[in-house]
């Protein structure tokens, strides 16, 4: 359960730096080169970001629950 847990949180936080980015990436390329069209790929962030976010939340769940080993 709490893997499903952190695959879900992973999975909308993924989604909203994802609409961040494409926003960020948006207007800084109006404002700098004032083309208002954006290429394709930039619309495919936000669903990348998700599940980049899905796989990396159990990752960062279990490392965090691993014992500190010590050199």
């Amino acid at each position: 359960m709490r893997t499903l847990g952190a695959v879900l949180l992973g999975l909308i936080g993924g989604l909203v730096a994802g609409f961040f980015l494409e926003v960020l990436i948006g207007l800084m390329g109006e404002l700098l080169l004032d083309d208002p069209d954006r290429p394709a790929a930039v619309a495919l962030l936000p669903p990348l970001c998700a599940i980049a976010g899905a796989i990396a939340g159990p990752i960062i769940d279990r490392r965090r629950d691993e014992p500190t080993r010590r050199r």
